[in-house]
Protein backbone atom coordinates (compact mmCIF):
# COMPACT_ATOMS: atom_id res chain seq x y z
CA UNK A 1 0.00 0.00 0.00
CA UNK A 2 0.91 3.71 -0.53
CA UNK A 3 1.62 6.18 1.70
CA UNK A 4 -0.88 9.46 2.05
CA UNK A 5 0.05 13.00 2.78
CA UNK A 6 -2.15 14.66 5.58
CA UNK A 7 -1.68 17.87 7.14
CA UNK A 8 -2.31 18.57 10.73
CA UNK A 9 -3.03 22.05 11.97
CA UNK A 10 -1.68 22.18 15.84
CA UNK A 11 -2.17 25.51 18.25
CA UNK A 12 0.59 26.93 20.47
CA UNK A 13 0.09 27.56 23.89
CA UNK A 14 0.98 31.15 24.85
CA UNK A 15 4.85 31.34 24.16
CA UNK A 16 6.59 33.36 26.82
CA UNK A 17 8.04 36.82 26.56
CA UNK A 18 11.48 35.36 25.21
CA UNK A 19 10.18 32.98 23.32
CA UNK A 20 8.01 35.05 21.60
CA UNK A 21 10.70 37.28 20.72
CA UNK A 22 12.69 34.81 19.35
CA UNK A 23 9.95 33.61 17.32
CA UNK A 24 9.25 37.44 15.67
CA UNK A 25 12.86 37.61 15.21
CA UNK A 26 12.64 34.24 13.32
CA UNK A 27 9.42 35.45 11.05
CA UNK A 28 11.38 38.59 9.86
CA UNK A 29 15.08 36.94 9.37
CA UNK A 30 12.58 34.10 7.35
CA UNK A 31 10.40 36.88 4.87
CA UNK A 32 13.80 39.43 4.39
CA UNK A 33 15.50 36.18 3.85
CA UNK A 34 12.74 34.64 0.72
CA UNK A 35 12.88 38.39 -0.19
CA UNK A 36 16.15 38.43 -0.81
CA UNK A 37 16.20 35.29 -2.68
CA UNK A 38 13.46 36.22 -5.02
CA UNK A 39 16.13 39.29 -5.68
CA UNK A 40 18.42 36.51 -6.41
CA UNK A 41 16.12 34.74 -8.99
CA UNK A 42 15.39 37.86 -10.74
CA UNK A 43 19.40 39.24 -11.48
CA UNK A 44 20.09 35.40 -12.77
CA UNK A 45 17.19 35.73 -15.54
CA UNK A 46 14.67 33.85 -16.89
CA UNK A 47 13.87 30.58 -14.91
CA UNK A 48 17.28 29.66 -13.22
CA UNK A 49 18.05 25.98 -12.13
CA UNK A 50 18.28 25.26 -8.24
CA UNK A 51 21.83 24.85 -8.74
CA UNK A 52 22.93 28.08 -10.37
CA UNK A 53 20.58 29.69 -7.48
CA UNK A 54 22.49 28.02 -4.84
CA UNK A 55 25.62 29.03 -5.95
CA UNK A 56 24.56 32.48 -6.95
CA UNK A 57 23.63 33.53 -3.66
CA UNK A 58 23.72 31.24 -0.73
CA UNK A 59 27.24 31.95 0.80
CA UNK A 60 26.60 35.81 0.80
CA UNK A 61 22.90 34.90 2.59
CA UNK A 62 24.40 32.48 5.06
CA UNK A 63 26.57 35.42 5.77
CA UNK A 64 23.74 38.05 6.38
CA UNK A 65 21.92 35.76 7.97
CA UNK A 66 23.85 33.50 10.83
CA UNK A 67 21.26 32.71 12.80
CA UNK A 68 19.01 30.99 10.66
CA UNK A 69 19.31 27.17 10.75
CA UNK A 70 20.80 25.92 7.31
CA UNK A 71 17.76 23.77 6.26
CA UNK A 72 15.62 26.75 7.54
CA UNK A 73 17.69 28.84 4.83
CA UNK A 74 17.26 25.84 2.04
CA UNK A 75 13.40 26.06 2.30
CA UNK A 76 13.16 29.82 1.93
CA UNK A 77 15.08 29.32 -1.61
CA UNK A 78 12.45 26.39 -2.43
CA UNK A 79 9.84 28.78 -1.71
CA UNK A 80 11.13 31.61 -3.10
CA UNK A 81 11.57 29.61 -6.49
CA UNK A 82 7.60 28.69 -6.14
CA UNK A 83 7.19 32.24 -5.74
CA UNK A 84 8.92 33.34 -8.94
CA UNK A 85 8.05 30.84 -11.19
CA UNK A 86 4.37 30.72 -10.14
CA UNK A 87 4.73 35.40 -11.12
CA UNK A 88 6.92 34.49 -14.58
CA UNK A 89 4.05 31.93 -15.47
CA UNK A 90 1.19 34.37 -14.16
CA UNK A 91 -0.06 36.27 -17.88
CA UNK A 92 -1.16 38.66 -15.69
CA UNK A 93 1.98 39.39 -13.43
CA UNK A 94 2.89 42.98 -12.78
CA UNK A 95 6.01 44.74 -13.76
CA UNK A 96 7.56 44.26 -10.43
CA UNK A 97 8.83 41.24 -8.60
CA UNK A 98 6.57 39.36 -6.21
CA UNK A 99 7.56 40.33 -2.39
CA UNK A 100 6.70 37.77 0.64
CA UNK A 101 5.05 39.04 3.09
CA UNK A 102 3.48 36.37 5.19
CA UNK A 103 4.11 35.76 8.74
CA UNK A 104 5.36 32.24 8.76
CA UNK A 105 8.31 30.33 8.77
CA UNK A 106 9.42 27.10 6.95
CA UNK A 107 11.23 23.88 8.54
CA UNK A 108 12.66 20.63 7.15
CA UNK A 109 11.16 17.72 8.64
CA UNK A 110 14.67 16.43 9.61
CA UNK A 111 15.51 20.15 11.81
CA UNK A 112 11.99 19.55 13.69
CA UNK A 113 11.52 17.01 17.18
CA UNK A 114 8.18 16.22 18.44
CA UNK A 115 7.77 14.56 22.22
CA UNK A 116 4.08 14.16 23.20
CA UNK A 117 2.21 17.76 23.00
CA UNK A 118 5.95 19.72 22.79
CA UNK A 119 7.49 20.55 19.07
CA UNK A 120 10.91 21.75 19.08
CA UNK A 121 11.94 24.45 16.39
CA UNK A 122 15.77 25.50 15.63
CA UNK A 123 14.55 29.38 15.48
CA UNK A 124 16.97 32.74 15.42
CA UNK A 125 20.18 30.95 17.16
CA UNK A 126 18.48 28.45 19.28
CA UNK A 127 16.55 25.72 19.53
CA UNK A 128 13.12 25.93 21.47
CA UNK A 129 10.80 23.11 22.63
CA UNK A 130 7.76 24.84 22.24
CA UNK A 131 4.33 23.37 23.58
CA UNK A 132 1.19 22.60 21.71
CA UNK A 133 -2.05 21.34 22.07
CA UNK A 134 -2.71 17.91 20.11
CA UNK A 135 -5.98 16.62 20.02
CA UNK A 136 -6.19 12.76 20.83
CA UNK A 137 -7.35 11.85 17.19
CA UNK A 138 -3.77 13.52 16.21
CA UNK A 139 -1.69 12.10 18.45
CA UNK A 140 -1.50 8.62 16.29
CA UNK A 141 -0.19 10.49 13.11
CA UNK A 142 2.88 12.31 15.03
CA UNK A 143 4.30 8.82 15.25
CA UNK A 144 4.80 8.51 11.61
CA UNK A 145 7.03 9.98 9.50
CA UNK A 146 6.61 13.74 8.62
CA UNK A 147 7.85 15.98 6.24
CA UNK A 148 7.52 20.34 6.14
CA UNK A 149 6.49 22.01 9.17
CA UNK A 150 5.03 25.38 8.82
CA UNK A 151 5.06 27.82 11.66
CA UNK A 152 2.18 30.66 11.25
CA UNK A 153 1.11 33.24 13.11
CA UNK A 154 -2.62 34.54 12.99
CA UNK A 155 -3.53 37.69 14.83
CA UNK A 156 -1.91 37.15 18.23
CA UNK A 157 -1.86 33.37 17.72
CA UNK A 158 0.57 30.74 16.44
CA UNK A 159 -0.12 27.51 14.94
CA UNK A 160 2.17 24.51 13.48
CA UNK A 161 1.05 22.93 10.08
CA UNK A 162 2.68 19.39 10.09
CA UNK A 163 2.94 17.22 6.89
CA UNK A 164 3.01 13.62 7.67
CA UNK A 165 2.93 10.50 5.61
CA UNK A 166 0.49 7.86 6.77
CA UNK A 167 0.12 4.60 5.44
CA UNK A 168 -3.02 3.87 3.78
CA UNK A 169 -5.49 0.67 5.26
CA UNK A 170 -5.73 -2.09 3.13
CA UNK A 171 -9.63 -2.43 1.53
CA UNK A 172 -11.72 -4.82 3.04
CA UNK A 173 -14.15 -6.89 0.77
CA UNK A 174 -17.24 -5.15 0.74
CA UNK A 175 -20.82 -7.12 0.83
CA UNK A 176 -22.40 -4.39 -0.24
CA UNK A 177 -22.46 -0.92 -1.69
CA UNK A 178 -23.97 2.60 -0.40
CA UNK A 179 -24.11 4.68 -3.74
CA UNK A 180 -24.00 8.66 -2.98
CA UNK A 181 -26.13 10.89 -5.34
CA UNK A 182 -24.00 14.33 -5.05
CA UNK A 183 -27.58 17.35 -5.55
CA UNK A 184 -28.30 20.67 -6.64
CA UNK A 185 -30.97 20.34 -3.45
CA UNK A 186 -29.15 18.30 -1.28
CA UNK A 187 -25.92 18.40 -0.37
CA UNK A 188 -25.67 14.41 -0.75
CA UNK A 189 -28.20 11.53 -0.68
CA UNK A 190 -27.04 7.95 0.08
CA UNK A 191 -28.91 4.85 -0.16
CA UNK A 192 -27.85 1.21 -0.63
CA UNK A 193 -29.74 -0.93 -3.72
CA UNK A 194 -32.25 -2.50 -1.42
CA UNK A 195 -33.15 0.88 -0.01
CA UNK A 196 -32.47 0.16 3.72
CA UNK A 197 -30.75 3.07 4.29
CA UNK A 198 -31.45 6.27 3.23
CA UNK A 199 -29.91 9.77 4.12
CA UNK A 200 -30.60 13.11 2.71
CA UNK A 201 -28.80 16.07 3.87
CA UNK A 202 -29.70 19.70 2.42
CA UNK A 203 -29.39 22.09 5.10
CA UNK A 204 -26.16 23.76 4.45
CA UNK A 205 -27.31 25.05 1.07
CA UNK A 206 -29.55 27.11 2.45
CA UNK A 207 -27.36 28.65 5.17
CA UNK A 208 -24.79 29.34 2.14
CA UNK A 209 -27.55 31.25 0.03
CA UNK A 210 -28.27 33.71 3.16
CA UNK A 211 -24.21 34.25 3.64
CA UNK A 212 -24.02 34.83 -0.31
CA UNK A 213 -27.35 37.36 -0.46
CA UNK A 214 -25.53 39.59 2.37
CA UNK A 215 -22.04 39.24 0.57
CA UNK A 216 -23.94 40.41 -2.69
CA UNK A 217 -25.28 43.46 -0.69
CA UNK A 218 -21.99 44.44 0.48
CA UNK A 219 -20.47 44.18 -3.03
CA UNK A 220 -22.89 46.46 -4.73
CA UNK A 221 -22.28 49.54 -1.64
CA UNK A 222 -18.76 48.46 -2.41
CA UNK A 223 -19.37 49.07 -6.18
CA UNK A 224 -20.90 52.49 -5.47
CA UNK A 225 -18.65 53.74 -2.83
CA UNK A 226 -21.06 54.27 -0.31
CA UNK A 227 -19.47 52.63 2.80
CA UNK A 228 -15.47 52.91 3.17
CA UNK A 229 -13.47 50.00 4.55
CA UNK A 230 -16.78 47.40 3.09
CA UNK A 231 -13.99 45.38 1.16
CA UNK A 232 -12.90 43.91 4.76
CA UNK A 233 -16.02 43.21 5.65
CA UNK A 234 -16.41 41.48 2.35
CA UNK A 235 -12.80 39.75 3.05
CA UNK A 236 -14.34 38.67 6.30
CA UNK A 237 -17.52 36.93 5.37
CA UNK A 238 -15.89 35.13 2.34
CA UNK A 239 -13.35 33.81 4.53
CA UNK A 240 -16.43 32.59 7.01
CA UNK A 241 -18.21 30.79 3.93
CA UNK A 242 -15.38 28.88 2.67
CA UNK A 243 -13.75 27.98 6.43
CA UNK A 244 -17.67 26.79 7.49
CA UNK A 245 -17.68 24.75 4.10
CA UNK A 246 -14.86 23.25 4.94
CA UNK A 247 -15.88 22.31 8.35
CA UNK A 248 -19.45 20.80 6.96
CA UNK A 249 -17.59 18.96 4.60
CA UNK A 250 -15.48 16.91 6.89
CA UNK A 251 -18.40 16.38 9.07
CA UNK A 252 -20.36 14.95 6.29
CA UNK A 253 -17.36 12.98 4.69
CA UNK A 254 -16.29 11.06 8.62
CA UNK A 255 -20.10 10.39 9.11
CA UNK A 256 -20.39 8.45 5.75
CA UNK A 257 -17.38 6.67 6.21
CA UNK A 258 -17.93 5.78 9.47
CA UNK A 259 -21.18 4.62 8.75
CA UNK A 260 -20.25 2.66 6.25
CA UNK A 261 -17.53 1.03 7.97
CA UNK A 262 -19.85 -0.17 10.27
CA UNK A 263 -21.79 -2.14 7.64
CA UNK A 264 -18.82 -2.93 5.80
CA UNK A 265 -20.10 -1.58 2.57
CA UNK A 266 -18.32 0.20 -0.12
CA UNK A 267 -19.23 3.75 -1.14
CA UNK A 268 -20.25 4.49 -4.83
CA UNK A 269 -19.83 7.95 -6.03
CA UNK A 270 -20.98 9.01 -9.00
CA UNK A 271 -18.19 10.72 -11.35
CA UNK A 272 -18.83 14.24 -11.84
CA UNK A 273 -15.80 15.18 -14.21
CA UNK A 274 -17.03 17.75 -16.43
CA UNK A 275 -19.96 18.83 -13.80
CA UNK A 276 -19.42 22.99 -14.83
CA UNK A 277 -18.06 22.40 -18.25
CA UNK A 278 -19.01 21.19 -20.88
CA UNK A 279 -22.99 20.81 -22.84
CA UNK A 280 -24.82 21.86 -19.71
CA UNK A 281 -26.97 25.04 -19.26
CA UNK A 282 -25.88 28.46 -17.53
CA UNK A 283 -28.31 27.74 -15.19
CA UNK A 284 -27.19 24.42 -14.31
CA UNK A 285 -24.02 25.83 -14.25
CA UNK A 286 -24.50 28.35 -11.75
CA UNK A 287 -26.40 25.77 -9.27
CA UNK A 288 -23.59 23.32 -9.58
CA UNK A 289 -21.50 26.49 -7.62
CA UNK A 290 -23.80 26.36 -4.57
CA UNK A 291 -21.43 24.32 -2.83
CA UNK A 292 -17.69 22.87 -2.58
CA UNK A 293 -18.21 19.55 -4.01
CA UNK A 294 -15.05 18.73 -5.45
CA UNK A 295 -13.94 19.10 -2.20
CA UNK A 296 -16.34 17.26 -0.62
CA UNK A 297 -15.73 13.99 -2.70
CA UNK A 298 -11.55 14.94 -2.12
CA UNK A 299 -12.46 14.27 1.52
CA UNK A 300 -14.59 11.26 1.54
CA UNK A 301 -12.08 9.31 -0.88
CA UNK A 302 -9.03 10.57 1.70
CA UNK A 303 -11.31 9.64 4.79
CA UNK A 304 -12.22 6.48 3.35
CA UNK A 305 -8.66 5.58 2.73
CA UNK A 306 -7.55 6.10 6.20
CA UNK A 307 -10.81 3.43 7.31
CA UNK A 308 -9.86 0.94 4.47
CA UNK A 309 -13.49 1.66 2.90
CA UNK A 310 -13.81 0.69 -0.77
CA UNK A 311 -13.63 3.58 -3.43
CA UNK A 312 -15.50 3.42 -6.91
CA UNK A 313 -16.42 5.72 -9.42
CA UNK A 314 -19.69 5.64 -11.63
CA UNK A 315 -21.00 6.70 -14.59
CA UNK A 316 -24.12 8.71 -13.44
CA UNK A 317 -25.37 8.86 -17.03
CA UNK A 318 -29.46 8.43 -16.29
CA UNK A 319 -29.13 7.56 -12.83
CA UNK A 320 -32.25 10.18 -12.33
CA UNK A 321 -34.49 8.76 -14.94
CA UNK A 322 -34.13 5.48 -14.56
CA UNK A 323 -35.99 3.07 -12.75
CA UNK A 324 -33.93 1.91 -9.36
CA UNK A 325 -36.46 -1.53 -9.90
CA UNK A 326 -37.00 -2.72 -12.83
CA UNK A 327 -34.36 -0.72 -15.07
CA UNK A 328 -37.14 1.02 -17.38
CA UNK A 329 -36.95 4.91 -18.41
CA UNK A 330 -39.16 6.87 -16.26
CA UNK A 331 -40.40 10.56 -15.99
CA UNK A 332 -39.33 12.70 -13.38
CA UNK A 333 -42.27 15.32 -12.06
CA UNK A 334 -41.47 18.23 -9.13
CA UNK A 335 -38.62 16.34 -8.47
CA UNK A 336 -40.05 12.76 -7.96
CA UNK A 337 -39.88 9.91 -10.50
CA UNK A 338 -42.50 7.87 -11.69
CA UNK A 339 -41.98 4.83 -13.50
CA UNK A 340 -44.43 3.70 -16.08
CA UNK A 341 -43.52 0.14 -16.14
CA UNK A 342 -43.68 -0.91 -12.72
CA UNK A 343 -45.38 2.32 -11.04
CA UNK A 344 -42.40 3.01 -8.23
CA UNK A 345 -42.62 6.52 -7.30
CA UNK A 346 -39.64 8.03 -5.23
CA UNK A 347 -37.20 11.04 -5.04
CA UNK A 348 -35.28 11.66 -7.97
CA UNK A 349 -31.82 11.92 -5.93
CA UNK A 350 -32.98 8.90 -3.71
CA UNK A 351 -33.70 6.72 -6.90
CA UNK A 352 -30.37 8.14 -8.24
CA UNK A 353 -27.95 6.94 -5.07
CA UNK A 354 -29.84 3.41 -5.75
CA UNK A 355 -28.86 3.39 -9.43
CA UNK A 356 -25.39 4.28 -8.34
CA UNK A 357 -24.96 1.58 -6.03
CA UNK A 358 -26.57 -0.78 -8.43
CA UNK A 359 -23.54 0.26 -11.13
CA UNK A 360 -20.98 -0.55 -8.75
CA UNK A 361 -18.63 -2.80 -10.44
CA UNK A 362 -19.21 -6.49 -8.85
CA UNK A 363 -15.46 -7.96 -9.28
CA UNK A 364 -12.61 -6.99 -6.81
CA UNK A 365 -10.05 -6.50 -8.96
CA UNK A 366 -12.24 -3.48 -10.65
CA UNK A 367 -12.15 -1.96 -7.57
CA UNK A 368 -10.36 0.93 -6.07
CA UNK A 369 -9.74 4.28 -5.02
CA UNK A 370 -9.77 7.10 -7.85
CA UNK A 371 -8.74 10.49 -7.32
CA UNK A 372 -8.84 12.07 -10.50
CA UNK A 373 -12.31 14.25 -9.70
CA UNK A 374 -12.39 16.98 -11.66
CA UNK A 375 -15.37 19.65 -11.23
Amino acid sequence: MHDMELMLKLKLFKPRKGKKMLIEETIRQFKDCVNDWIWALHQLGEKPTRTAVHRFAYKKLRQKYPQLHTDVLQEAMDLAIEIYRAWLNNPNKEKEIPRFDKDCIYFEGRCVKFDRHFISLPLAGKRVWLPMHVPARFKRYLQHKHGRVVLKKVKDEYYVYVSVNVPESEPYEPRGWFGVDIGIRHIIVVSDAEGEVNWFLNSAIGWKKNMECRISGLQRLKDKGVKKGVWRVLKRFSGKVKNRQRYINHCIAKQLVLMVKMWRYGIAIENLKGLRRGKVGKRHRKRSYKWAYRDLINKIVYKAKLHGVPVVFVNPKGTSRTCSRCGAKGVVKDRIFICKKCGLKLDRDLNASRNIALRAPPRSEERGFRTEVAL
